[in-house]
């Protein structure tokens, strides 16, 4: 089931967070662990900076999807809704989770267009995440991100 996170959700959402975090291909990250920043960034979201979806299975959190929404950098007028974390659990991946996340995310964002909210929306792929094939959901390549 796919269901819109809440405060008693922020925990169980931390955990993959850490989880998510350790699969990062970015070292720099991988000792991360601000909890407070973490906790208000979340509250943030919770509480309209924008939106996060968590895939539940027998009432255990298995797979989220968080996204902010803000001003886009180059016009402050244009409002955008960002992807930051796009997980799904080890365990459980294979089925339909990550693609029933996507598909709420894309959803949601279209219901915000709609409404004059955000004028675009966009999801990053990780170089180790799966190929979720994102033209389906109506994307288009953009930029790549390098690192060094």
């Amino acid at each position: 089931m796919i269901r819109k996170a809440n405060k008693f959700d922020v925990d169980r959402i931390i955990e993959m967070l850490i989880n998510y975090r350790e699969q990062s291909p970015l070292n720099a990250l991988r000792l991360a662990n601000d909890r407070e920043h973490i906790e208000q960034m979340l509250a943030n979201i919770l509480a309209g900076a924008g939106f996060i979806f968590v895939s539940e299975k027998d009432g255990i959190l298995i797979g989220m999807l968080i996204a902010a929404k803000f001003p886009n950098i180059w016009n402050p007028e244009i409002m955008q809704c960002s992807e930051i974390a796009y997980w799904v659990e080890s365990e459980y991946r294979g089925g339909t989770s990550a693609y029933r996340l996507l598909n709420a995310y894309v959803s949601e964002c279209e219901q915000l267009k709609k409404s004059n909210q955000i004028d675009f929306y966009t999801v990053s792929k990780m170089v180790n995440s799966p190929n979720l094939k994102y033209e389906r959901f109506g994307f288009e390549q953009l930029e790549q991100t390098w690192v060094h």
